[in-house]
């Protein structure tokens, strides 16, 4: 950023005509300052929100040695040839004046995108001109005191009882509670130390960093894409299970800053956009499935007897994670959002559905064997008095206390209840997989209407929900979930391989091949092991893939049409007939998605995968 700072009699400018199509509103008329310290100020690219504010704060203090205390910034882009694109140099324009309004600055702004005449007359005494330039690579080697956003916490129990974080009587059962609490609302961050187990089996299956990409990507052998891919079927039937319409939609993952919807929602979003720029232009990478939505739909023709209705698509998304917060799986920069968005006539039937949503959240967590422990963040404590009873409700489907998280008032957020779902890891760490959020704001700022039944436009309410939570920290919570047995394993259905038949020696081949057709033929994804090792490595092996159902065929199996099975699920050796073996497998995955195996049969027709 390039700023000449000049303090000046007056100012006096008009726009003229504007420069580009993103230009602000602006009235063409002649507009006068006095005693003024006028900002003519470059953004250039690689500028942010830290710039912005240090701009604000050196600004401020040249305000106070000098005397008056009032500004205006000046979009001026002759001070550079390295400028931010139009949209970019917008928010940190607004960021500016922001800043500088919340140091109590008397704050003005020239429209931006404009071609303007001006008139300034700049006082004679010495510090009346001077010019100072930041850069974004430069702040981030100091240490940036960033504004605390000061948020107010309850706990709120079954009982409607309100309690300080400070004050609250834990029971010995409230101890994975008391970790969401202490780090959420004390700021304890957990002492675990090391490598999660997670991540060493997460590798062995596949996952890993992408290392010839931005850091915070993740990369997929053939056996993590097949759990991938199960687990994103299984979220869409999740979608499809809430029992109303539910529309399929799919679109693009980069969206125009310079349309006002898109640049307001992302201004709300926060600082952990992923922005590309292509000629002249700057896009933002989606955070979610929001804007490709919330841009079909406002061209839909909707009546109030479609709703309440769905949105669902798996959404490649991006978010900036601070790089030293990356893990993998958990916390990455490039995820995949199954995200849901109901649409609901008004905040009554949001309400209802909302509910709906929150057993939904729960009902796939128990699934698992696991529990959620829950953040609910709001924007209005009016919201939550209003509606205590149905917050009283929500927390008896928890069945447990709940952390509440009130932010400041006068902040324009589009929500008005966000709730995290949180489970506690094998670190004893809270982990948001969930999520529910009731969104007030964005159909009337991306204009989605329906018409009611008096033939009035409205805007509907929105529900977010991540029902599962993003496919990568669902994969996270399964593979956190296997290491609590004792003997780790996937669910039947996100497994990749479920049974593996294993030949005592080549002679004994052809048979296993056979009864691996009779699996195949009933869906069931089979492999053989025809590999020159010996029987007891064989097993070894796929005890280390946690493959559910070992199959051993010798001379014995082959004479009795048998099959010797050792089952990792339930921790039996037994002699059961190929039918048996189906039937058991079939009933395991019933209701879930059974996806084909894309891999060759026989392993030693495999690569090895590193």
């Amino acid at each position: 950023m390039r700023i000449l700072q000049l303090h000046s009699n007056f100012l006096e400018y008009e726009p003229v005509r504007k420069e580009i199509a993103s230009a602000e509103e602006a009235e063409k008329r002649k507009v006068r300052f006095d005693e003024v310290v006028v900002l003519f100020t470059s953004v250039e690219k690689g500028d942010n929100s830290a710039v912005a504010e240090k701009a604000m704060e050196d600004t401020k203090k040249y305000l106070d040695q000098i005397g008056p205390n009032r500004i205006f910034i000046y979009p001026y882009a002759h001070l550079s040839t390295d400028l931010a694109q139009p949209a970019q140099a917008l928010r940190v324009l607004k960021e500016m004046e922001k800043y500088a309004k919340e140091m109590g600055i008397e704050t003005y702004r020239a429209p931006f995108g404009w071609n303007k005449q001006f008139t300034i007359s700049i006082k004679g005494h010495p510090l009346a001109e001077q010019s100072r330039s930041y850069s974004a690579a430069t702040l981030a080697e100091a240490v940036v005191e960033k504004p605390v956003l000061r948020k107010e916490y309850l706990i709120l129990t079954l009982d409607g009882t309100t309690y300080d974080p400070e004050d609250y009587p834990y029971k010995p059962e409230d101890a994975n509670f008391r970790l969401l609490v202490e780090k959420e609302a004390l700021g304890k961050e957990s002492q675990a130390k090391g490598e999660p187990e997670y991540i060493r089996h997460m590798k062995k299956f596949g996952f890993d960093w992408e290392t010839m990409s931005d850091i915070g990507h993740m990369r997929y052998s053939p056996d993590a894409t097949f759990i991938y891919d199960a687990v994103a079927a299984y979220s869409s039937a999740v979608a499809d299970s809430i029992q109303i319409p539910v529309y399929r939609v799919r679109g693009t993952n980069m969206f125009n800053l310079d349309i006002p919807p898109v640049r307001e929602h992302a201004e709300l979003f926060g600082d952990r956009l992923y922005q590309v720029d292509v000629e002249n232009r700057s896009f933002v990478l989606r955070y979610a499935a929001c804007h490709q939505q919330f841009a079909i739909l406002r061209h839909w023709l909707i009546s109030y007897r479609n709703l309440p209705f769905g949105a669902f698509e798996v959404a490649d998304s991006y978010r900036l994670e601070q790089s030293g917060e990356l893990l993998l799986s958990f916390r990455v920069r490039r995820m995949n959002m199954p995200d849901l968005h109901v649409f609901c006539k008004d905040i009554g039937e949001a309400k209802e559905w909302a509910f709906k949503l929150h057993e939904k959240v729960y009902d796939e967590v128990e699934k698992l064997g696991r529990d959620y422990y829950s953040l609910y963040n709001l924007t209005s404590k009016e919201f939550f008095e209003t509606n205590k009873e149905w917050f009283k409700e929500l927390v008896r489907r928890e069945g447990k206390p709940v952390l509440l998280c009130f932010y400041p008032p006068g902040i324009n957020y589009y929500w008005v209840l966000n709730i995290e779902y949180h489970i506690i890891d094998m670190m004893n760490r809270p982990r948001e997989i969930g999520t529910v959020q009731i969104d007030v704001g964005n159909a009337k700022r991306f204009g989605i209407k329906y018409v009611d039944s008096e033939g009035k436009e409205n805007h509907p309410i929105i529900l977010h929900s991540a029902l599962i939570g993003t496919i990568e920290r669902y994969i996270y919570t399964l593979f956190d979930s296997a290491l609590r047995m004792k003997h780790p394993t996937l669910p039947l259905w996100a497994s990749p391989t479920q049974v593996r038949m294993i030949p005592v020696s080549s002679e004994h081949l052809a048979y296993a091949e056979s009864l691996a057709d009779a699996l195949e033929q009933v869906g069931i994804r089979v492999d053989v092991d025809d590999r020159e090792m010996t029987v007891a490595n064989k097993v070894r092996e796929a005890e280390t893939m946690w493959i559910s159902y070992i199959a051993i065929v010798g001379k014995k199996e082959v004479e009795t049409a048998l099959t010797s099975l050792r089952s990792r699920v339930d921790e039996t050796q037994r002699t059961i007939t190929i039918a048996e073996l189906s039937d058991s497998v079939m009933k395991d995955v019933e209701g879930k998605p059974q996806l084909p195996s894309h891999l060759p049969r026989l392993l030693s027709t495999r690569p090895r995968f590193t």
